[in-house]
Order: structure tokens, then C-alpha cells, then sequence
């Protein structure tokens, strides 16, 4: 990893005290494929980035890239350790089921089967994963990771929200999720199988 020393824009107007990180850590921790309290789907959409390190790390030039080739290219973004950033369709709180993105994206939208591919500066591919009918999306409610650890990849790994937000819809964006598992209670076949990749 590349240690930058330049000061970089935060959204929240804080600046991180040390350095920062192009990379590493980040992973596509929640996604809201089919709000019901928001104006139309497409409205209401949102995908959750978690830093999952401890490092601060640098967005910029990162992307998400979903199966109609659509893209979501980031500029100056920084995310601290332990920090979560939410990218969406509309800022507008009577539109996308009030809650706050961070930033909205252009054309961009998530479908009932799809994927999503996360990758950084350098185009390496950080994470991909898609879902099918399967998946069992349920209206109005949020798929959470299970763990930012466990593979991305695996159903298992991700169950729908438990708690409301902004208009009636479930989901956590910009939180921890409401499903967060960190042990072998809950989901032990999927927690060994994100260590068998």
C-alpha cells in the first residue's frame, strides 16, 4: 500500500490525523435493492461501503460497476477506520425514503438479480459478488453482510435488515448493520467458508 501524505477533503470536514491509505479494507457491506417508502424504486436505491481496517483510505478514482456495465466513479472521497459511506440515487429526503447519502450517483441502479464489482485506483478488482431470484429480496427491507469479513460472495453471508429508517423502510445505511455477527454463534458455515476462498 501507498502511503499518501497529501491532506485530502473529508465529507464530514474532519481530516484524518496520520496517513492514508489508496487501498485495502473496503468492501460493499449493504445494499437497498427494492425500497417501498421511497417516490419509485429507482429513488431509494442505495449501496453501503464499510472501511474495514485501520487505515483511513483514499476513494478516489474507485468504482462500482454493476451488470449493465453502469458505473459509480468516486472523486475525493476519504473513509476512516471503521467507517461507512453511502452512495445513492437521490439526496432529496421525500424522494429516497429519507435517510443521507454521501453521495448520489448518476446512472447507476440495482435490479432484482444482478452483481456488483467493486474495484479500486488501479481497476484491481476489491470485491464482486451477485444475486439471484435465491436471494429472496424482500420490499421495503436492505441485504446486510453478516460480518465485512465473510465472503461477499456467499448468500449466507448477508440477511435483510431488522430495523427501520427514515420513512418506513428497513436498513442501516450509514450504521452498523442490524444482522452483525462476529462469532461462530450465528452462521458458522458461512463464517469458515469466507476463509476458503
Amino acid at each position: 500500500m501507498i502511503l499518501l501524505l497529501t491532506v485530502l477533503m473529508v465529507t464530514n470536514g474532519v481530516a484524518p490525523i496520520g496517513g492514508v491509505t489508496d487501498g485495502g479494507g473496503l468492501v460493499i457491506n449493504e445494499i437497498m435493492i427494492d425500497p417501498i417508502a421511497s417516490s419509485s424504486t429507482e429513488m431509494g436505491q442505495w449501496i453501503e461501503l464499510y472501511n474495514n481496517s485501520s487505515d483511513w483510505v483514499d476513494i478516489s478514482e474507485w468504482s462500482i460497476k454493476n451488470q449493465r456495465d453502469q458505473v459509480i466513479l468516486f472523486s475525493s472521497h476519504v473513509i476512516p477506520p471503521d467507517g461507512y459511506f453511502v452512495v445513492g440515487s437521490s439526496s432529496i429526503a421525500f424522494e429516497n425514503g429519507n435517510y443521507s447519502p454521501d453521495v448520489v450517483w448518476g446512472t447507476f441502479s440495482l435490479s432484482q438479480t444482478g452483481s456488483l464489482l467493486l474495484s479500486d485506483s488501479d481497476s484491481d478488482i476489491q470485491e464482486f459478488f451477485s444475486w439471484d431470484n435465491s436471494w429472496d429480496i424482500e420490499p421495503g427491507s436492505s441485504l446486510e453482510r453478516l460480518n465485512p469479513g465473510w465472503a461477499a460472495s456467499d448468500r449466507e453471508s448477508w440477511l435483510h435488515s431488522t430495523i427501520s429508517y427514515g420513512d418506513g423502510d428497513k436498513g442501516t445505511p450509514g450504521h452498523q448493520n442490524s444482522v452483525f455477527s462476529n462469532g461462530f454463534g450465528q452462521n458458522t458455515w458461512a463464517f469458515i467458508k469466507a476463509f476458503v476462498r
